[in-house]
């Protein structure tokens, strides 16, 4: 059979059974990614987020990947072309093998587009420093880099690393996701500077930010970032946005901020709105600190998705209460998606229903701003607005573990579902179903003909995937494996490059 088929045959085939074509999009999971529900090995279900999605694929297109070349001596030259499509390592001394076959054959790297580290726990006889020269030997061998995503904080290793970067795939690089001390950001100002091309940029900043800063040379850089479209930046973020207000972005779509759990010292966001942000069309405010809603509005007039905290006191918002007065100065007339972060307390679930019998009056103040912020999403205010969605996954796990709000706050359940159903706007949770969808066993399903549909692209999948084992299976047994060294070094064991 396989010598049957033209090579072109075989790589469409191949093509389409590694599910790999999504994890080269220029764009990163954000807000409204969809999480999704499963079953873990206790029987309990638990949501899984848009971030384990993306790796949870990578680690299935590995294991289809292995078996193609696993099969036959055509297919393993045909998977090549597969296999270093991208890197994805949770494991510190794969970096370290993958490195070795690079520097023995130098044109695995060309192929390669993609590179993620994922946070992983050290050991192994593996240190910091033999894997950042492993990770940066292997940058040296990618030349057509243009998606690098490490999850762990690069604390010592952020110069070696970005100087890679910088110096190996500086016109490539598209989407650059990195973790650093909020003291490397002289270093990552000096970085990006380089990187004329990149796309979709998201820092997060770990540490404590020094009172004052010495950014030296770096804080007279007016960058110019032709190309960013979309910028996310996560924890203690307000020397970098500040130092950013006087770049240069021209492309800049979409804006991101999550201040994580912090309160104090948040940047002048207004101010970089002033000058960045009349071309969004989407932010994401996931901030704690209330912030002047009805100005930053008015800053973004093409915003089309934005996302904020009800538990903020909008005292603009609070003096026209009055279903018929408008909260904000003008209707916003472009946006039609609002996204909404925390509500712990709004349905009496999880932590907040503890902690409702300890300060029942500051839970009784935040269920009022949510009432008071939730019904300013009305058509007078975003005349074109066709959906809320709910973005806090641990009040979605919560509302599946007590099986609803609780009685005290059912009211308010109902109350903020016959606002939308009067408004014709859909209200959501965060893996897109209606709010209030909660997931079934399989036994209390009804099976219909929707749900068929719905699974056919998955079992055909299943399909091509058990058409790969079997043929696997049948060239066995007629042609000697011939897996050279260089394979098994990564083939060995149960999971090698995941």
């Amino acid at each position: 059979m396989v010598s049957n088929l033209p090579d072109e045959l075989w790589l469409e085939i191949f093509d389409l059974a590694v599910e790999d074509a999504d994890l080269f999009d220029h764009t990163l999971p954000n807000a409204f990614s969809e999480a999704s529900w499963f079953k873990t090995l206790y029987g309990d279900w638990s949501l899984r987020t848009a971030h384990e999605a993306v790796n949870n694929a990578q680690r299935r297109s590995y294991a289809t990947k292995k078996a193609i070349m696993s099969t036959c001596r055509t297919w393993r030259r045909l998977g090549y072309e597969f296999f270093y499509r991208f890197l994805f390592f949770s494991n510190p001394r794969n970096i370290q093998r993958v490195c070795a076959l690079m520097d023995r054959d130098k044109d695995l790297g060309w192929r390669t587009k993609r590179l993620h580290v994922t946070r992983y726990f050290a050991g192994g006889g593996t240190t910091m420093e033999m894997t950042q020269n492993a990770l940066v030997s292997i940058i040296r061998h990618c030349p057509n880099l243009k998606i690098f995503v490490v999850n762990w904080p690069l604390s010592n290793t952020l110069k070696a690393i970005g100087d890679a970067l910088c110096t190996y795939c500086p016109r490539t690089l598209r989407v650059l996701h990195i973790n650093i001390p909020t003291m490397s950001l002289a270093r990552l100002i000096f970085m990006l500077q380089c990187l004329p091309a990149l796309v979709t940029v998201h820092i997060e900043f770990d540490g404590t930010p020094p009172e004052q800063i010495n950014l030296g040379a770096a804080s007279d850089l007016a960058l110019t970032l032709p190309s960013l479209r979309h910028l996310s930046l996560r924890g203690p973020f307000q020397d970098f946005l500040e130092e950013s207000i006087g770049w240069t972005m021209p492309s800049l779509r979409a804006l991101a901020l999550d201040f994580v759990n912090h309160r104090d010292d948040f940047p002048d966001l207004i101010e970089f709105l002033r000058i960045h942000g009349t071309q969004l069309t989407f932010l994401d405010l996931n901030i704690i600190p209330t912030l002047d809603v009805s100005t930053i509005l008015d800053l973004c007039p093409l915003l089309a998705t934005f996302t904020f905290n009800p538990d903020w006191r909008i005292p603009s918002w609070e003096q026209h209460a009055m279903p018929a007065s408008s909260q904000l100065r003008r209707p916003h007339i472009n946006i039609t998606t609002i996204g909404l972060h925390h509500l712990l307390y709004a349905f009496g679930v999880g932590y907040a229903a503890t902690y409702d019998k300890i300060d029942p009056y500051a839970t009784q103040m935040i269920r009022r701003r949510n009432d008071i912020n939730f019904a300013a999403l009305n058509r007078r205010n975003f005349p074109r607005l066709q959906r809320i969605r709910v973005l806090n996954t641990t009040l979605l796990s919560d509302l599946e573990a007590n099986n609803g709000p609780s009685q005290q706050c059912y009211g308010r359940w109902e109350r903020w579902w016959r606002q939308c159903q009067k408004e014709g706007i859909r209200l959501e949770d965060c893996t897109g179903a209606e709010l209030g969808t909660l997931p079934m066993d399989p036994e209390d399903e009804i099976d219909d003909e929707e749900s068929v549909v719905d699974e056919a692209p998955e079992n055909q999948l299943t399909s091509l995937r058990e058409l790969l084992m079997e043929c696997k299976r049948m060239n066995a047994q007629r042609e000697s494996d011939v897996t050279p060294p260089a394979l098994r070094m990564i083939y060995a064991g149960n999971s090698r490059l995941s």
